[in-house]
């Protein structure tokens, strides 16, 4: 597992087409942005461990079948609770 120390409004690539950026840091919480192609699908492991029954790594379980909405670049793939 890489890990990596980013402040908010710091980011990072994956392979030139994938953007993830710290927007806030809360007590328990950090808010992520992520832009991304349309075709990469981006699932929480919370509902891949919910839909498929995988572990807590959810390798053993197949992505979501749920289409996250779309606002602008980023795909908000958030719930509130």
């Amino acid at each position: 597992m890489l890990v990596l120390d980013r402040k908010v409004q710091e980011g990072f690539w994956i392979e030139d087409r994938i953007f993830v950026k710290v927007l806030a840091v809360g007590r328990r919480r950090v808010k992520l942005g992520i832009e991304a192609p349309r075709e990469i699908k981006i699932v929480r492991e919370e509902l891949r461990m919910d839909a498929n029954g995988g572990g807590r790594d959810g390798r053993a379980a197949a992505p979501s079948e749920e289409q996250p909405e779309v606002e602008g670049s980023f795909r908000s793939v958030h719930r509130r609770r």
